[in-house]
């Protein structure tokens, strides 16, 4: 498969709100409601969710549902400009993730592994990702 093109646009409603339209939706990030704190931890659970089902699938495995509970740990000294030694984002995340359904435990093992692999989220928050941000006047 070819490599694809993701994007999102975001408006500004108010200093901690915005709403960002994707292909289909509408997402609103807010500080004190869906933070984007949490939108990235929501992103990777998403992920797993998603890539778990089709690896399953592709092993051949009966899983009936996931459940997905992520926790991330971060200093906000660096976000409120307190501290610059710091880093700004997640000094760790854990994942714990349930399966339901008639899987052996090795091949449970082995399927985490791929999901892991194979997740574009997962990679993205594990590996350093160029990103290049141009600003201009409107």
């Amino acid at each position: 498969m070819p490599t694809i093109k993701v994007s999102v646009m975001g408006e500004s409603v108010s200093p901690t709100r915005m709403i960002v339209k994707g292909r289909k939706t509408e997402y609103i990030v807010d500080k004190d409601d869906s933070s984007p704190l949490e939108y990235i931890l929501a992103a990777l659970a998403g992920c797993i969710n998603i890539v778990g089902f089709l690896v399953a699938n592709e092993m051949d495995l009966s899983i009936e549902r996931l459940s997905v509970e992520v926790e991330g740990r971060l200093n906000t000294d660096k976000l409120m400009g307190k501290n610059v030694e710091d880093r700004a984002g997640y000094k760790e995340i854990k994942v714990k993730v349930k399966v339901q359904g008639n899987v052996e435990e090795e091949k449970l093992k082995e399927w985490m592994a791929r999901v892991e692999e194979r997740c574009p989220i997962g990679d993205n928050i594990m590996n350093e990702t160029p990103v290049h941000v141009e600003v201009e006047r409107a």
